[in-house]
């Protein structure tokens, strides 16, 4: 009867040694081994959980995140199947750009003019060969370009082309070409200007040409003018 009960003894004792030693330190996981809580578990192939009724993290500390993922640069933490998209999941940086770099298509705003069309200029009468108009929604900035093939009747004549709004002076913004030479020499202009803009106000803009030098007149052919409203971050 002694013998037997220090053969128990001995063998709880021996039970309880192990636990500890198990608790105690890293748990070295290996196939078939529970997953040890509040622990270091490893394991060398891959652990898959399968069940019913999922995964569920129940966070209490506000100052630790529930659920962290450590990989090196070159690995993505993360890997899904499904193309739906998450509730409530905010991405602080996409592409390493912040949201304030982006711009809503419901602000971008694009307004042309183009196509065959030939305008003649008289000398020194400024005309306007384009205009575009758009309301943006919010405040921005509307950048507005042009091109414009002119020629002139006489040698030594003189072209100018600017972008400019209805009241607003074109001086410092204006493209010029001179005829090198010959009679009804051809030549190109391209310019681009942008101005700040209101929300809520019309905003017109024109390509308007003039005439000078030797030449009386000038014709301008294929002109283009675009404005494209950017919004303010």
């Amino acid at each position: 009867m002694r013998r037997l009960l220090a053969t128990l003894a001995v063998g709880i004792a021996g039970g309880m040694i192990g636990a500890l030693l198990v608790t105690a330190g890293p748990a070295v996981g290996s196939p078939g081994d529970p997953l040890v809580l509040s622990q270091v578990n490893q394991a060398g192939p891959m652990t898959v959980l399968k069940s019913n009724g999922g995964l569920r993290i129940l966070a209490k500390n506000p100052k630790r995140p529930p659920l962290m993922v450590y990989t090196p640069d070159s690995m993505p933490p993360l890997q899904v199947s499904s193309k739906a998209r998450v509730a409530n999941l905010n991405a602080d940086l996409l592409d390493g750009l912040n949201a304030s770099a982006f711009v809503r298509d419901s602000h971008l705003l694009v307004a042309h003019a183009g196509g065959d069309q030939s305008t003649t200029v008289p000398i020194f009468l400024s005309t306007a060969v384009r205009t575009v108009s758009l309301t943006p929604p919010v405040a921005g900035t509307v950048v507005v370009s042009s091109t414009a093939n002119v020629s002139t009747e006489s040698a030594g004549g003189v072209v100018s082309c600017s972008i400019g709004l209805p009241g607003l002076p074109t001086s410092g913004y204006t493209q010029t070409w001179e005829s090198p030479g010959s009679n009804g020499s051809n030549g190109q202009l391209a310019g681009t200007r942008a101005f700040s803009v209101d929300g809520g106000a019309l905003f017109e803009a024109s390509l308007v040409c003039t005439t000078g030098g030797a030449s009386p007149i000038a014709t301008i052919r294929d002109s283009a003018l675009t404005a494209i409203f950017i919004p303010n971050p």
